[in-house]
């Protein structure tokens, strides 16, 4: 979540983020509905970019930004 606060301010108002928390029965119900759309559990950390697995690790605020771009 740090990576992603970091550089949210560049993309105020054209992305937003969310935590999915898979220790809490909340985030377990999400990743179950996620897991077709993946084709897989994703490893953790990943980062989902319009429910797509963009990063199974925490990569630079230069890859991420980036991507977060490439999608925009």
């Amino acid at each position: 979540m740090a990576a992603l606060e970091e550089i949210a301010p560049l993309f105020k108002g054209q992305m937003t983020y969310s935590l999915i928390n898979i220790s809490k029965r909340e985030g377990l119900e999400r990743l179950r509905e996620l897991r077709p759309k993946l084709g897989r559990r994703p490893a953790v950390p990943s980062i989902l970019i319009n429910e797509t697995i963009a990063f199974d690790h925490i990569p630079d605020s230069d890859a991420l930004i980036e991507a977060i771009r490439q999608r925009l």
